[in-house]
């Protein structure tokens, strides 16, 4: 008779295994829910959230959204009077294109710094000559959770008078020091504190922020049932709101299992050719883990991966003008872009990867 443990193959390594909070950690907020009897429009918990977000960033006004897209959306609606052109980069993931046209903009894509894999200053301000039309916002993308250079784009806009607004969709716990651009975040599932659906808008100004948040129900501003902003509902239920505030309960312990799960990788990768984004697991970390694979051994690590049953995934695809909805929009030359994103390359990373998960993960890179 066949040995069947010699015989089995060894189970699929997944790329990621989202975990929100249990339902014991849930209970003593939905105990309150029912208390209250309250269970949408502005409740106590979606308040309690939205001010413990605010602290978490160092100190931020904050509306809630129902997902990250739509924070994205409204932030540039808000700072945008007119349609127009909005710079963005071609590498991301393809929701920000989305957010971009539905806020009446046509986005302009631009290649991405291959450094930092994100669109900076010095890049959007090379293409201000070259877009046929009024530039009306810049979109900045946080590439997978890094912490994006608000000091460095808020003299872009003073210098050139156009809005910028932050896509920081999966870098909640990087961020600091937010200022008067809006900052726009994702709470989905996959992401370092998720709660479902949802999302949220960081920013200094409250004024703008009042307006967000009344964007968020029906332009309603303060008691009185009167629309006074074009709008619509992206608001966040009690439910969410729960999930949310029981997520921050735990954020502390999460945080340092996903530092230390990025340290085993580190010391793993250490001597091979691919490598980490900078400062990951150090000045910050997110759900997701890339490695940046040589170009000439792209092929033969996605064989070995293949080959070892470990998924990986291609996190933004090979940029948003791969996408048929967006091959038609105006860009600029995107020949790095083209080049770099067939390189980024998610790896598995979640809290059930043993250390021979990860032994035989690594084992694939060279």
């Amino acid at each position: 008779m066949p040995n069947q443990e010699h015989d089995a193959s060894p189970a699929t390594i997944k790329v990621l295994r989202p975990k929100l909070p249990t339902s014991a950690e849930l209970l003593p907020y939905l105990e309150r829910i029912d208390s209250s009897r309250t269970y949408s429009n502005y409740g106590p918990l979606n308040g309690e959230f939205a001010r413990r977000l605010g602290d978490l960033v160092g100190g931020s006004h904050t509306t809630l959204t129902s997902n990250g897209t739509t924070a994205i959306e409204l932030a540039l609606r808000l700072r945008c009077d007119q349609g127009g052109h909005c710079l963005m980069p071609a590498f991301t993931f393809i929701a920000s294109a989305h957010a971009v046209c539905n806020a009446g903009l046509t986005p302009y894509l631009l290649e991405t710094d291959p450094d930092s894999l994100a669109l900076t200053p010095e890049i959007a301000t090379a293409a201000l000559n070259s877009v046929p039309g009024p530039v009306a916002a810049v979109l900045v993308v946080s590439a997978f959770g890094a912490p994006p250079d608000f000091a460095a784009w808020a003299d872009f806009e003073a210098r050139h008078g156009i809005p910028v607004v932050f896509d920081a969709a999966a870098a909640l716990t990087s961020l600091s020091g937010i200022g008067q651009q809006p900052v726009c975040v994702s709470l989905h599932a996959t992401k370092t504190l998720g709660i479902g659906e949802g999302g949220a808008i960081f920013c200094a100004d409250r004024t703008l922020m009042d307006r967000a948040t009344a964007m968020t129900g029906f332009g309603f501003v303060g008691q009185e049932r009167l629309s006074s902003l074009r709008a619509g509902n992206y608001r966040i239920s009690e439910y969410s709101a729960a999930v949310g505030l029981a997520g921050l309960d735990g954020l502390p312990m999460r945080l340092e299992e996903m530092r230390e799960l990025t340290a085993a990788y580190a010391s793993r990768l250490e001597g091979k050719a691919v490598q980490l984004q900078r400062g990951v697991g150090i000045d910050w970390v997110t759900m997701t883990l890339n490695v940046i694979v040589p170009a000439a051994d792209v092929a033969a690590t996605l064989g070995r991966l293949d080959d070892a049953k470990v998924e990986w995934r291609r996190w933004w695809g090979l940029g948003c003008h791969k996408h048929p909805a967006f091959k038609d929009v105006p860009m600029s030359d995107l020949s790095v872009t083209d080049a770099l994103a067939p390189r980024v390359i998610g790896l598995p990373f979640h809290a059930d990867l043993s250390p021979g998960d990860l032994d035989r993960v690594t084992g694939c890179l060279q």
